[in-house]
This record gives structure tokens, C-alpha cells and sequence, in this order.
């Protein structure tokens, strides 16, 4: 068995270079087979890197992120894309919305259901009203450019008492 500081001295590597190969699988069983594997392993990969080529590499990705990067700036100054802040702001509205609006289902229509006779009536007075409240949440309309609501923003916050 040969040691790391054998190693590390032979190969001109510091000893914890050395300590990391042995984390990355290097076997230290015999001298010929650590030799083989820090050939294949090491000293391989990097006779066969070519510098100029991995920099040139670098700098087109570069380049590439740069123009996705004026890219993205044009979207979003022709209003094509959206930031996603602002996509967050309004989802967490239109959830907050969604909640307020099932939450006071119950007491919307607690009367007509308990004026069924049969727990079959029921649920599909239930079923109706829920699919009611799906469609007018889906009909809904948010801001536009101008900071407006679509529809009259105090009936869009509220929910709908109609079925009282």
C-alpha cells in the first residue's frame, strides 16, 4: 500500500488534492493499480483539455447569457414578458379571493339547504352553487395597464350575495 504523502510528492499535488482522489474512488490497495487509476482518472483528462478551446467555450457562453439577457430586457420593456413578482402579487390576490369567496359559501346558502328534504337535494343544491361560485371566480378580471379593474372593483373583492 502506498501512502497519500507518497502520492502527493510523486505527482507534484498537495496532500489534500491527493486525500480528495481517494474520496472520488482512487484505490490505495496496491501501487500499480493507484497509478492507473490517477492516470485514467487525472492525468488523462487533462492532457486531453485543450485550453484555448474551453475558453473560447466560456466566453460564446457567455456571450449567449448576455443575449439572453438584452433579450429578456426587450420583452419586458415591450410588456411580451412579465416579472415574476408581479405574476406572484396577482396569484396570491386571486387566491386570497378564491378563499374569501368559498369561505362565505356557507353562509350564503346554510337556508336553502337545510329547507332540503333528502341529503340527495342536498348535495346538489351544494353542487350547484359551488359550480356558481366557480364560474363567477373564473370570470373574473384583473388590473389593466392603467391600474383600473376590469369590472367595478368593489363587486370583485366582495362575493356574491345573490344567492341569499
Amino acid at each position: 500500500m502506498i501512502s497519500l504523502r507518497a502520492i502527493a510528492k510523486q505527482y507534484g499535488y498537495d496532500e489534500s488534492t491527493v486525500r480528495q482522489w481517494k474520496t472520488k474512488g482512487m484505490p490505495l490497495t496496491t501501487e500499480d493499480e493507484t497509478r492507473q487509476w490517477i492516470i485514467d482518472q487525472i492525468l488523462v483528462p487533462l492532457r486531453q483539455t485543450d485550453i484555448r478551446e474551453q475558453i473560447e467555450l466560456e466566453r460564446l457562453r457567455k456571450m449567449r447569457a448576455e443575449a439572453d439577457l438584452a433579450e429578456a430586457e426587450v420583452l419586458l420593456s415591450t410588456e411580451q414578458l412579465i416579472p415574476a413578482d408581479e405574476v406572484q402579487k396577482e396569484l396570491t390576490q386571486f387566491f386570497k379571493t378564491f378563499r374569501d369567496y368559498f369561505r362565505t359559501l356557507p353562509n350564503k346558502i346554510h337556508h336553502e339547504v337545510f329547507e332540503q328534504d333528502s341529503s340527495l337535494k342536498v348535495k346538489r343544491v351544494l353542487q350547484q352553487r359551488i359550480d356558481e361560485l366557480l364560474t363567477e371566480i373564473g370570470d373574473m378580471k384583473y388590473e389593466d395597464e392603467q391600474g383600473k379593474q376590469g369590472r367595478d372593483s368593489e363587486d370583485e373583492n366582495k362575493p356574491n350575495d345573490e344567492s341569499t
